[in-house]
């Protein structure tokens, strides 16, 4: 009998330690579940957007130093014509890792002459034998585009077109870095400077989470339109400057804040129209002298695809 009363005893303090190990594990596992859910639902998207927002500053130093390396190849074409230059541009299409997620990349689509870019310039003169028409030699001048595919920070597109840098979101867009298109004012006169550069090269798109390479190579360096040292037989009457782009709202305000920073008046002086893909800037200056220099630099374009 006291046999029995101790094996029931023995019975239940092993029953009772086994439904206090399991609850445990069970409270455990629902620890890990609560911790492992709270670090999804609120580190992992910052983590995300932090990744995406370094890789973001890092293309955009890339095309940053493009551009830049394309102004270099252009002065140094127009400082000798003869020279062949060749300058690497890499630019970090993704690559960046999310913290404690393996495989978790950032990453993007890099586009060589895919998009809208070129420029058309018509100029009159008092004298019909010296007007002047860009035609074609100007007609596509080429772009490089970065694409991201962010899940958390915001879609940035940077475009390098007609020798600017622009920046668009949310089909907005804004000229972060300026291009060689320069309105100047003298006594008496305006001056419209137009350093063109064309990227010559095969249309190309590549999505890559990792670094792909673009190789600039100078071509040549022409001037389209030059009056230097021949003014005193005919004058400028007028000059349009149409830029074909998909980024209208950078390409205006950059003529209107050209325009004011040497005091041309709107409707008098200067004249700006929107189109479809175009922006066109018109310049007649009341009772002042018009000077136009157009030159262009080529630059070859290549991609390692």
């Amino acid at each position: 009998m006291k046999n029995r009363f101790f094996e029931t005893i023995s019975s239940f303090c092993g029953s009772e330690y086994g439904v206090s190990s399991a609850v445990a594990a069970a409270l455990l596992l629902g620890i890990i579940v609560a911790t492992m859910t709270t670090i999804q639902l609120n580190y992992v998207p910052v983590w995300k957007e932090d990744a995406e927002y370094a890789h973001m500053s890092n293309v955009w130093q890339d095309m940053s130093r493009l551009k830049s390396n394309v102004d270099i190849l252009a002065a140094g074409i127009e400082i000798n014509p003869d020279a062949r230059i060749v300058l690497n541009s890499p630019i970090r299409v993704g690559g960046s890792d999310v913290p404690f997620i393996g495989g978790t990349t950032t990453g993007g689509t890099l586009a060589v002459n895919n998009e809208i870019s070129g420029l058309s310039i018509i100029i009159t003169t008092d004298n019909a034998t010296t007007e002047y028409n860009s035609g074609t030699s100007l007609f596509y001048t080429g772009t490089v585009t970065y694409h991201p595919t962010n899940s958390h920070y915001v879609d940035e597109t940077y475009c390098y077109e007609n020798g600017a840098l622009i920046i668009s979101r949310n089909g907005r867009s804004m000229m972060k870095l300026s291009p060689g298109i320069v309105l100047e004012r003298d006594t008496g006169s305006v001056n419209l400077s137009v350093r063109a550069v064309t990227l010559d090269g095969n249309q190309r798109v590549m999505a890559s989470n990792s670094i792909e390479d673009i190789r600039l190579t100078s071509e040549y360096f022409t001037p389209l339109f030059d009056l230097t040292g021949i003014e005193q037989f005919f004058n400028i009457t007028s000059a349009n400057l149409t830029v074909y782009t998909g980024n209208q709202e950078a390409w205006e305000r950059y003529f209107e804040n050209s325009a004011r920073q040497v005091n041309l008046q709107k409707g008098t002086d200067y004249n700006i129209t929107n189109g479809t893909y175009t922006v066109t800037l018109s310049l007649s200056p009341e009772d002042e002298d018009l000077y136009v220099n157009i030159y262009k630099a080529a630059i070859k374009v290549e991609t390692g695809i």
